[in-house]
C-alpha cells in the first residue's frame, strides 16, 4: 500500500501534463525550407474527389504527406529550371515505398495522383516511367 501511495505522489509531484514536444503532422505542412511569405500551398488533396493534386507554378520547396486508406502519397517540390519543376514522389503502401523524382513543364493544369477506392495511390497524370527512382524499401525494416 504503502508503494502504490508513494507511486501515484511521485507521479502527481512530477506532473503528467503536456509535454513540451509537439509531434509533427506532416500532413499539411509547407517545408522550412520556403519563403516566409509563401502561405499558399501547391499541395492538395480533394478526399471527397480522391485526387492529391501539385500546382507547378507554386514555387518550392514544400512538402505534404496524405494518409490514405492503407498507406500515403507525399510530394515534395525541389526546384524550377528551364520552366520546369523537379519534385519526389512516394507512393507508400502498408509500409512499402518507392520514392520518384519527376520532372514535368510549369503549367497552368495540375499533377494529380488518383486514389484508388480501396485507399491505394493510383494513376497519374504524369508518366511515372519518365521519372527516376531514388529509393525504395519497407519503413517497417528501417
Amino acid at each position: 500500500m504503502f508503494r502504490t501511495t508513494l507511486l501515484l505522489s511521485l507521479a502527481f509531484a512530477c506532473g503528467c501534463g503536456q509535454s513540451d514536444i509537439t509531434p509533427m503532422d506532416f500532413s499539411s505542412t509547407i517545408s522550412a525550407d520556403a519563403e516566409p511569405s509563401q502561405s499558399v500551398s501547391a499541395i492538395d488533396f480533394d478526399e471527397a474527389g480522391g485526387v492529391v493534386s501539385l500546382d507547378t507554378r507554386i514555387p518550392p520547396r514544400q512538402r505534404q504527406s496524405f494518409g490514405i486508406g492503407q498507406g500515403s502519397v507525399t510530394l515534395e517540390t525541389i526546384e524550377v529550371k528551364d520552366s520546369h519543376l523537379t519534385f519526389l514522389y512516394t507512393p507508400e503502401i502498408e509500409g512499402g515505398y518507392t520514392t520518384y523524382e519527376c520532372t514535368v513543364p510549369v503549367s497552368d493544369s495540375p499533377i494529380t495522383i488518383k486514389v484508388n477506392r480501396d485507399g491505394t495511390p493510383g494513376v497519374t497524370s504524369f508518366d511515372l516511367t519518365e521519372c527516376r527512382v531514388v529509393k525504395s524499401g519497407n519503413l517497417h525494416w528501417e
